[in-house]
């Protein structure tokens, strides 16, 4: 089982709006997908919209407030996942 969980993607308020935290994200995912990973998924607080957005434009669902995400493939445990802080929401997709 490879699962990769996105913990920090940052890009300086001046440099947005120009593709690097696509670019960033993508590589990142490369990487991870060359190394056998098959799942990727993280979390961000509840409601912000932008975020929303961009992970969903990234090919990723984003999750209810409070809704876990359940880890696919490979586990012969059913129900392994991850689960939110209060006030977070998830966001998932295969590689």
């Amino acid at each position: 089982m490879a699962y990769v969980k996105i913990r920090a993607l940052a890009v300086a308020d001046d440099c947005r709006r120009r593709g690097i935290a696509s670019a960033l994200l993508a590589r990142a995912l490369t990487v991870h997908r060359e190394h056998s990973a098959f799942f990727a998924y993280g979390q961000f607080t509840d409601g912000d919209a932008a975020l929303a957005r961009f992970y969903q434009r990234q090919g990723f669902t984003i999750h209810a407030p409070g809704e876990p995400v359940f880890l696919a493939g490979g586990s012969k445990h059913t129900g392994v996942g991850a689960s939110p802080l209060p006030g977070e929401q998830m966001f998932p997709r295969m590689l």
